[in-house]
């Protein structure tokens, strides 16, 4: 979640861009969303939007290229207690013209995460805040790798072998317990090198049949040398969440599932260097978190991440067909992502939050 795009989007029509970094706009700000089509070049889409019954705006969007289009085509409000969207509009996919109508009941995330995006209040209180909201999400003082190793102690050894500081907030860390069901922050002396946690806790070899030299391509090898893992998802199989303190090579491509068509990583910040998210499945392919301009995002923006997938993918909800999930209280514009299936009704569904944390 990086250097954004300087301006905010208002309630308008398509070609605008998302708001500077999303963190750091002033809490209070209406809740927004930004409806972006997912359609074959030459399909095209036209729809007015209801919010509770009242039109707030409209679109007609043709597609030039493959894909999930990156600006949105129309941005409309997210009023706290809104009940259901609504689209009513047609739709050409492969020269077929379909009409549609379709409402969706709406889930907001917003009553959880809002304190997430509480300015006013040091970072790890607004994780205190969402903590007493959410279920499955714990967080206790102290450090819990002491007997290991003090935290300050742990610090100055991982930055000393990094060669560079970490970041402040990587450092607040290693006061609190931080869990999410069966995944959780690292405590300060369980932080290490993500060769070494492969080494050390996931099982693999620097040679031999499952030899790091063999699975992982070169660049990808010393990515992994250089980098330090901060949060371990238990789940599906093992990920991991990790900061490389050299950043970008320009033109990298992200990995990232909305990376179809799009153009290559671009360098950040001198010292800020580019938080990834890592997998067993696509141990080779580590995904970058860039932002809108393909920069690596900022540290925070990275960490709420976290917080808000975990709610968004919370095991104690079930999302139902007609359910569109939606999150008011976040200052940025969820991304809503447009598709149809084969009978030509729409999908409309939050891509902010999901899997590898989404786009924004």
């Amino acid at each position: 979640m990086s250097a954004w795009l300087a301006t905010a989007m208002a309630g308008a029509h398509g070609g605008h861009a998302f708001a500077a970094e999303g963190d750091a706009v002033p809490v209070g700000t209406p809740g927004r969303a930004g409806i972006h089509p997912s359609i074959e070049p030459g399909d095209r889409v036209a729809a007015d939007v209801f919010v509770d019954g009242k039109v707030v705006g409209k679109f007609d969007h043709q597609a030039t290229a493959d894909g999930i289009a990156r600006s949105p085509v129309l941005v409309f409000p997210l009023p706290v207690g809104l009940k259901r969207v609504r689209l009513r509009g047609k739709a050409t996919l492969e020269g077929k013209s379909r009409s549609f109508d379709t409402t969706w009941k709406v889930r907001d995330l917003g009553p959880i995460l809002g304190p997430l995006y509480d300015q006013g209040r040091p970072w790890i209180e607004r994780v205190r805040g969402v903590a007493a909201k959410a279920e499955f999400i714990t967080v206790t003082p102290g450090d819990g790798g002491a007997r290991k190793k003090p935290a300050r102690a742990a610090f100055a050894d991982l930055e000393k072998s990094l060669g560079v500081p970490l970041p402040l907030l990587v450092k607040v860390l290693g006061d609190w317990q931080i869990q999410l069901g069966d995944s959780g922050f690292q405590s300060a002396a369980d932080m290490a090198k993500v060769t070494d946690m492969l080494l050390r806790d996931w099982d693999y070899q620097r040679t031999g049949p499952r030899g790091l030299d063999k699975i992982l391509p070169r660049a990808v090898r010393a990515r992994y040398d250089r980098s330090v893992s901060i949060y371990i998802e238990v789940g599906d199989g093992l990920g991991a969440l990790a900061w490389d303190p050299a950043g970008v090579t320009p033109g990298e491509l992200p990995n990232s599932w909305y990376g179809k068509g799009q153009s290559g990583a671009q360098p950040g910040p001198a010292g800020e260097g580019v938080w990834f998210w890592m997998h067993q499945e696509q141990l080779h392919k580590p995904v970058l978190l860039l932002d809108e301009e393909h920069r690596p995002r900022r540290t925070e923006s990275v960490l709420n991440a976290v917080f808000q997938s975990f709610v968004f993918l919370a095991p104690s909800e079930s999302e139902a067909d007609d359910e569109l999930v939606v999150d008011t209280a976040n200052p940025r514009p969820n991304l809503l992502q447009l598709g149809f299936d084969t009978t030509g009704q729409p999908d409309l569904s939050l891509r902010s939050y999901d899997y590898q944390y989404g786009l924004y």
